[in-house]
C-alpha cells in the first residue's frame, strides 16, 4: 500500500490534472483525440501482437481521449475488440465488443457489452489516465481497477501490452509512484510516442 505522503500527492495531482483536462476546449479535444488515434494506428508496433489479437479498449468518459474512431480501423486489421465492465466493488473484466452490439451501463459512467457477451483476456490494453511522465508511469483515477486487473493477468502469466492514451498537456515531470504501480509499455499523445528509457 502507498504511504500517506504518496496517497496525498496522488489525490492532489488527480484533482489538478482532471481540472486541466476538463478545461480543454471541445474543438481542441476533438482534434487531439483524432491525432492520438492516427498516431496509434500508424506507429504502434502491431507486429508485437499475435494474429487476431484481442484489444481491450475503453469507452471515453467526460474529457478522456475519444478513441471510438479506432474501432473500425482495428477491426479492419483483423483485431477483436473488447470493453471493460466492473464486477462488484473492485473487480473488472473485459467482454467482447462486436460491431453494432448494444452497450449498457458498465459502471463509473461508462458503457460496455451486455452480460451475455463472452469474457476475454485482451492481448493489449488501451488505457485512459489522468497524468503520465516520460518513464510511462500512469496516474489513474484511484479506484485501482486496472492495477488489480493487470496484477491478476501477471499472476496468470498473461500480461497484456499496456498502452496509455493521453493529451500532451497531461504529462508531468514525475508521477507519484506507489509500491504496486507498474509503468506502461507506451503512451501515445497527439504529439509523440513515449516509451520507457
Amino acid at each position: 500500500m502507498d504511504d500517506v505522503a504518496t496517497r496525498t500527492l496522488k489525490q492532489e495531482t488527480r484533482r489538478s490534472m482532471r481540472a486541466l483536462r476538463n478545461a480543454l476546449p471541445p474543438q481542441e479535444h476533438a482534434a487531439a483525440s483524432a491525432a492520438i488515434c492516427d498516431n496509434l494506428l500508424q506507429f504502434m508496433d502491431w507486429k508485437a501482437l499475435p494474429d487476431g489479437a484481442c484489444i481491450g479498449m475503453f469507452w471515453p468518459v467526460k474529457s478522456e481521449v475519444d478513441i471510438t474512431a479506432l474501432s473500425e480501423p482495428l477491426r479492419a486489421r483483423g483485431y477483436r475488440l473488447a470493453l471493460p465492465v466492473t464486477v462488484g466493488a473492485t473487480g473488472m473484466i473485459f467482454r467482447v465488443w462486436n460491431r453494432d452490439a448494444d452497450l449498457v451501463d458498465a459502471g463509473f459512467g461508462t458503457v460496455g457489452p451486455k452480460a451475455d457477451a463472452k469474457e476475454v483476456l485482451p492481448d493489449c490494453l488501451l488505457m485512459p489516465l489522468l497524468a503520465f511522465d516520460s518513464q510511462c508511469n500512469r496516474l489513474g483515477y484511484g479506484a485501482g481497477h486496472y492495477d488489480r486487473y493487470i496484477s491478476e493477468r501477471i499472476i496468470l502469466n498473461s500480461r497484456p501490452y499496456l498502452v496509455g492514451l493521453a493529451f500532451a498537456l497531461q504529462q508531468l515531470d514525475k508521477i507519484p509512484v506507489g509500491e504496486y504501480d507498474l509503468p506502461l509499455d507506451a503512451i501515445f499523445t497527439e504529439r509523440e510516442i513515449i516509451v520507457p528509457a
